[in-house]
């Protein structure tokens, strides 16, 4: 299976690779926006809400592993806060928010470097063995754009517990994150089961 790192992937993600002995990762894609590269979604009071990476605009049409975030804007500071807000009162925010909250304290200049150490991160706190093997090709631009478009229809997963349920429904398919403050360690199980 082929993919790029995408910014605190949706639980589709996680669900494609969940059962993969190894994975290959592309680092030498065209940077798209308006895909999951540099956004994730997840669940506020309010419903879903968007958390952008921002991008300098001399890398729009660069390749993926030379996209450079714009870091002159504080934008970690701004999608952690969301998340405290989010998630504080999630069972176990508090088990994982050190284990995360370096991601957002720490300047990347790639994109796909910050993407790829998430991905590494999530990984291990899933505790998903899987191989990571680098490439620079691939050869099926359509159906990896589809995995990376926020705007495809939502998939339907079973519901679990979630913070601000009792408002706004079920919230399905939003960040990895989500999934790991409400299930904790059971979220491989979950993933497992869909």
């Amino acid at each position: 299976m082929t993919l790029v790192p995408v910014y605190f992937p949706p639980i589709s993600f996680f669900k494609s690779i969940v059962n993969q002995k190894r994975i290959l990762i592309c680092d030498n894609t065209n940077y798209q926006k308006q895909t999951y590269r540099n956004r994730c979604i997840i669940n506020m009071s309010g419903g879903r809400q968007n958390l952008v990476v921002p991008i300098k605009r001399s890398s729009l049409n660069k390749s993926y592993e030379n996209t450079i975030i714009y870091n002159k804007v504080n934008w970690q500071k701004n999608h952690w806060r969301s998340i405290k807000t989010a998630y504080k009162s999630s069972p176990f925010f508090e088990y994982y928010q050190d284990d995360l909250s370096f991601i957002f304290f720490k300047k990347q200049k790639f994109l796909f470097n910050l993407n790829y150490e998430i991905l590494i991160k999530f990984l291990d706190l899933l505790e998903l063995s899987i191989e990571i093997h680098k490439i620079n090709h691939i050869n099926d631009f359509q159906k990896l754009n589809e995995v990376l478009n926020p705007k495809k229809k939502i998939k339907k997963f079973k519901s679990y517990t979630q913070v601000f349920q009792d408002r706004n429904k079920f919230q399905s398919d939003l960040s990895i994150l989500d999934l790991l403050f409400n299930l904790g360690p059971e979220s491989s199980d979950y993933l497992r089961s869909l």
